[in-house]
């Protein structure tokens, strides 16, 4: 049932043909759980790794422009939590800044804003965009915990079926007042499967964790940067209109 490198499967078989009702319940038990820890480390791996990519080409033509909204309108060409971040960004300015819903498409278009920003304003865009960080953070880690879960409890379920099986193996002992290797010998057998069938679920489960939620914490920093850096444009932007707007001012 759990086919381990070096182990036949005839020997896995013989073993849980030994075990007692108790043993082949953990193991069957440890059996789903095991496809579904693979499920969940498919999923999540292909979902992670998809958006890893998407965010990497993002933030490559967000570094490649000027003002902040240079995107605008060709954010449909994206994907990945980075587009999504940027778009509720591009969407609070256009808020706060009351633009009218026909003048946005005119105002991205001339890579411009209608004015300048108060520093309110901007913690309100910085708020916005925080929010929408956590959301994608809640995304990525969704059944990320199931992982840990399977980790922490799999190698525990796997012991209670080895102590439960040596335990009955000692009271056959006993009952039968004598210790023979034959005849001990297959109820340790299938006593020992369920620890196997614990660390077969529990190796995958905690290299999947680990290197899936090194990703989420890469893509977590590059989210927080980008922030920064979206910020960092709109108050660069925002001194470039307040500069426009005092040069245009007549001197007395």
């Amino acid at each position: 049932m759990f086919p381990l490198a070096g182990i036949p499967t005839g020997v896995v078989v013989y073993a849980f043909q030994q075990s007692d009702t108790v043993g082949r319940g953990i193991v069957v038990l440890l059996f789903l759980v095991s496809m579904y820890v693979w499920i969940i480390i498919i999923e999540k791996g292909t979902m992670v790794g998809r958006a890893r990519r998407g965010s990497r080409h993002f933030l490559r033509m967000f570094d490649r422009t000027v003002s902040p909204l240079d995107l605008a309108l060709q954010i449909e060409q994206f994907h990945g939590p980075m587009a999504r971040i940027y778009a509720a960004g591009v969407e609070e300015v256009m808020d706060v800044l009351e633009v009218d819903p026909n003048l946005v498409e005119q105002h991205c278009r001339r890579r411009t804003l209608p004015r300048a920003l108060s520093p309110y304003e901007i913690d309100k865009i910085r708020s916005t965009l925080e929010h929408a960080v956590a959301a994608e953070i809640t995304a990525l880690e969704s059944r990320l915990g199931l992982l840990g879960t399977a980790v922490t409890l799999s190698p525990f379920l796997g012991l209670l079926g080895t102590v439960w099986g040596i335990l009955a193996v000692f009271v056959g002992i006993a009952q039968q007042g004598r210790m023979e290797i034959v005849a001990i010998a297959p109820g340790i057998s299938g006593a020992l499967l369920t620890t196997v069938a614990g660390l077969t679920v529990a190796i995958p489960a905690v290299i999947g964790f680990n290197l899936i939620g090194s990703s989420i914490r890469q893509t977590t920093v590059d989210m927080d940067n980008f922030v920064e850096d979206f910020l960092a444009r709109l108050k660069l932007q925002t001194g470039q209109e307040e500069g426009t707007a005092a040069g245009d001012t007549p001197r007395r």
